[in-house]
């Protein structure tokens, strides 16, 4: 079982196109799952917002604040209208301690991330050192 069961398939609460769901280093006491539409998960850098995620059904974000208490680490903005169940801390620590497989859910989404994170440093790092070669 995933954090999309049928348990939440019907309910949430539903957000327009363009609502900011919330932005970086604000603190964070929720996280989300969609249940429909499109979020966008993005991040300032020096030369300007950088898209770092686009989420569809199914899958949860704004988890790293929720475990972590620290601030929020990236903004997140609906793409289209969305209806997204508002998990809090204390819910999350319900399903995970009431239901393991959530918990196993949740841990295979975030490494398939860290994964992709991985992948993404590794093509930079050999961008990088074939410049370094051709200069």
């Amino acid at each position: 079982m995933g954090l999309a069961g049928s348990a939440f398939k019907d309910v949430g609460k539903e957000f327009p196109k363009g609502t900011i769901l919330f932005k970086e280093g604000e603190e964070g006491k929720e996280m989300y799952l969609i249940n429909s539409g499109e979020v966008k998960l993005s991040r300032k850098t020096p030369h300007g917002d950088v898209i770092l995620a686009k989420l569809g059904f199914g899958e949860f974000f704004g988890e790293m604040s929720v475990i972590t208490n620290k601030p929020r680490t990236v903004s997140a903005e609906t793409v289209t209208d969305c209806r997204l169940n508002i998990i809090t801390k204390d819910i999350l620590e319900t399903l995970v301690a009431g239901k393991p497989l959530v918990a196993l859910s949740i841990l295979k989404k975030l490494m398939f991330r860290l994964e992709h994170a991985y992948d993404l440093i590794e093509d930079l790092y050999v961008k990088h050192i074939k410049q370094d070669k051709e200069k």
